[in-house]
């Protein structure tokens, strides 16, 4: 279920929402309760276990062949 990141349009506060996709319903502001409110783009990271810290690739002097 994703988060979506509201503004409410009268006390300009910010706030999430865990919500499904296809939920239509009216969301109110947490801080003064109006339905004033504008979903903000915002965007998030992911990672998976098969992802490196590529800084981490590089060789040492120490593992050179002889």
């Amino acid at each position: 279920m994703p988060i979506y990141e509201y503004r409410c349009k009268k006390c300009q506060s910010i706030f999430e929402v865990l919500q499904r996709l296809n939920d239509q319903s009216e969301v109110n502001c947490p801080k003064c309760g109006t339905v004033e409110v504008e979903k903000q783009f915002s965007l998030f990271a992911s990672s998976n276990s098969s992802s490196r810290d590529l800084s981490q690739t590089s060789c040492s002097s120490s593992s050179r062949f002889t």
